[in-house]
């Protein structure tokens, strides 16, 4: 992410706070010399191409650098034993996990239900948390409310939903014997993908999820899910039916819905991914 990128996400964060009634900004948009600190700032925490070549270190991509600010990399220990050190300033606090007080997984939705720690939160219409059974072996996670979850804040409820609703039906799994949520909670307007900030401030809800459900096998519905817990995955279509890890939970990557609805010839790769699941997440063996 070069240094404009970083600057207009700033600004917007900025923008946010002051919408809520953190005065930082005193003015509309910032000015020059705002502008001028930042970046002058952002110079001395982000390396520049000299200084990546001076030091022999390899280009960081914004999602390994959300990441590794949340503490959630594939490595997260230097081999000197010592955590890696972030600077704090490059992305927003991510929301912290929650472990509800009585381990509830109703009660984690009571705790986030007004969450405001992103900007999505202003243009929604409801929260969208998940939905399902809290017990179940198989937690399916795809990246975000459509206009039909917004609207009834539940998950997958609108066409794509359908189609999922069928697939999983379809391997003889009710839909309530699963739970399905998504990496944001929030809908991004005009149903875009969620961006790499918005991403880490849901992180913590979706941890917490894990965490109380604790599945046997997630399934990650498209690429933004699979690369928000793998970030260095192959694309969607090389790692779709491949059986990963992500921490102490075997991952399978597959088709979202809503391209399979625009992509018909994909189908019966879906289908074969979706007939391994009910082995590798019933299965008592």
């Amino acid at each position: 992410m070069n240094y404009s990128s970083l600057l207009n996400q700033l600004e917007k964060q900025l923008k946010h706070l002051q919408r809520r009634g953190k005065h930082y900004l005193t003015t509309p948009a910032l000015q020059e010399a705002e502008t001028t600190a930042l970046r002058a700032g952002l110079k001395g925490i982000v390396p520049s191409p000299e200084r990546m070549a001076l030091t022999a270190q390899p280009k960081m991509n914004p999602s390994d650098l959300i990441r590794q600010n949340m503490g959630q990399t594939r490595q997260e220990v230097r081999p000197s034993g010592k955590p890696k050190k972030e600077h704090p300033s490059l992305t927003p606090a991510p929301m912290k996990s929650v472990q509800s007080s009585d381990g509830s997984i109703e009660k984690l939705r009571e705790t986030y239900k007004d969450c405001m720690n992103c900007p999505l939160g202003e243009t929604r219409t409801k929260l969208v948390f998940g939905s399902g059974s809290s017990g179940t072996p198989v937690m399916f996670i795809g990246e975000g409310p459509g206009a039909d979850e917004d609207a009834q804040g539940e998950p997958f409820v609108g066409r794509a939903g359908k189609l999922l609703t069928k697939m999983i039906h379809s391997i003889g799994i009710d839909r309530s014997d699963v739970y399905i949520t998504n990496v944001v909670k929030c809908r991004p307007p005009g149903n875009r993908n969620p961006e790499p900030l918005e991403v880490a401030a849901c992180m913590g809800i979706l941890e917490s999820q894990l965490r109380l459900i604790s599945p046997r096998l997630i399934v990650t519905l498209g690429n933004v899910p699979t690369r928000a817990l793998i970030p260095d995955v192959q694309g969607i279509t090389k790692a779709r039916g491949n059986l990963l890890q992500y921490r102490e939970w075997k991952l399978m990557p597959t088709f979202h819905p809503s391209y399979l609805l625009r992509n018909r010839t994909a189908m019966p790769l879906a289908w074969k991914d979706f007939r391994s699941i009910a082995s590798l997440a019933f299965d008592p063996s």
